[in-house]
């Protein structure tokens, strides 16, 4: 029989962001996998930002999070001499005078300076708007399929992913740890996305408050550059007159893929922000695995021995994952505590 420290079943954001970290701390890992079957991962923008900006308030943790992204994206990249990680300033519209005035005073608080520069700038030409805009900092993007299809790679290359369902009806105790097969681990961790918030998994974990998102792909008649425009809505310019335009957000049609109303919510948008004409190219839906009081399912399972859970980031996993990552595994490694709020336990009346 082969033995491994650590099963992760889940391959999206949360698992290959973990799988990496295990590893970095010396841990030896198997991943199973279903590339097709992550459904939050294929239309993630990637987007990452401390900020929300429709309250402009600070995310949990963000000053954190931001730290260790910083320094676990790179990492990555070297890991997998693979290119993935672009910090980009996302440029916020102002709708109205106060949303600019709004603006200033924050910039010029300590615990927002790093993130908001003071400056009012000048829209971008084609961008339709009469109040300028503020850029953020320390944000950016992490190109997710190039990510995943790194990770994959790295781990095929070690014999250290299987690409297969888990089927956790075949999971076994054994001694003090797990037995799937031939295989045998200390323990396991479910990252398996939006398949355990739709109830697809056969682990249950409760807590989930799943959330369909839509983007489109369109090809505009001037080419946006190296921008990120939040107007509401995103639209990253990708080169070659192209842009990514999302997110919209719906708690259910889940299993009706991308929907005509929805792709008419972001070209309206479209037309609302941009002075040009532009066409449809590509349109995609997928899942979030939100929780229903906002902060993620990290620890052990509330009912299964030697089962551990790590999801549930919703639409910031790319922001969360490297730090609550990191908290997980040092809690392996070192006995250090959880984050009590994020305990899957919660969720267990």
């Amino acid at each position: 029989m082969k033995y491994v420290d650590y099963i992760v079943v889940g391959g999206g954001i949360s698992g290959s962001v973990l799988t990496y970290t295990l590893m970095k701390y010396g841990a030896s890992v198997h991943v199973f996998d279903v590339p097709q079957a992550n459904k939050s991962s294929i239309v993630a923008s990637g987007l990452w930002n401390p900020i929300v900006l429709k309250r402009m308030k600070k995310v949990w943790n963000a000053d954190a999070m931001i730290e260790s992204l910083q320094a676990v994206y790179p990492a990555m990249e070297n890991w997998t001499n693979q290119k993935f990680y672009e910090p980009l300033p996302i440029r916020r519209v102002f709708h109205n005078a106060g949303e600019q005035n709004q603006w200033v005073e924050h910039s010029d608080h300590p615990s927002f300076s790093p993130y908001l520069n003071e400056a009012i700038s000048d829209i971008p030409e084609y961008i339709i708007a009469a109040h300028g805009s503020g850029l953020m900092q320390q944000t950016g993007r992490v190109h997710v399929s190039k990510m995943l299809d790194a990770v994959r790679g790295k781990l095929k290359q070690g014999e250290h992913f299987s690409e297969e369902e888990f089927d956790w009806d075949r999971l076994e105790a054994h001694g003090d740890g797990v037995k799937y097969g031939a295989l045998g681990a200390h323990a396991i961790i479910s990252c398996e996305g939006a398949q355990s918030a739709l109830g697809e998994s056969k682990l249950e974990v409760t807590g989930f408050s799943a959330v369909k998102g839509e983007v489109i792909k369109v090809e505009l008649a001037h080419d946006l550059g190296k921008e990120c425009i939040h107007q509401g809505h995103f639209m990253i310019g990708e080169g070659g007159n192209r842009a990514l335009v999302g997110a919209t957000y719906a708690w259910d049609g889940f299993e009706e893929g991308p929907s005509a109303l929805k792709r008419q919510e972001l070209e309206d948008h479209v037309q609302k922000v941009w002075d040009g004409s532009f066409k449809t190219i590509g349109h995609k839906a997928g899942i979030r695995p939100a929780v229903k009081d906002r902060r993620p399912l990290i620890g052990p399972h509330p009912k299964e021995k030697n089962v551990w859970v790590f999801n549930g980031m919703g639409s910031r996993a790319v922001l969360m994952t490297p730090y609550l990552a990191q908290h997980l595994v040092e809690h392996f490694m070192y006995g250090s505590p959880l984050l009590e709020e994020c305990l899957p336990a919660r969720m267990v009346k």
